[in-house]
């Protein structure tokens, strides 16, 4: 607190409390708003070609019976080339 000479008291927190006052006040809330791509929107239509499908079918099947095995080497070197490129 600073005094002026003219035994007026100075408040510098002031402005500080009066700003204070208006961010606390309700403020409009705003919406979240997504726009998809065209390509995105192609995606989702679900358009599998039969050699695809028939890969995941088969894939689908082993990893249901419990037979589907990652090989981790292959999967490390795959990462190795993509990093290394």
């Amino acid at each position: 607190m600073k005094i002026h000479p003219s035994n007026q008291i100075f408040q510098p927190y002031k402005q500080s409390a009066e700003q204070l006052k208006q961010a606390q006040k309700p403020r409009e809330a705003k919406q979240d708003q997504v726009e998809i791509s065209q390509t995105a929107k192609e995606m989702q239509t679900g358009h599998i070609d039969d050699a695809r499908k028939a890969k995941l079918d088969a894939l689908q099947k082993d990893i249901d019976a419990g037979q589907y095995r990652v090989d981790e080497r292959e999967v490390a070197h795959r990462f190795y080339q993509y990093w290394s490129e």
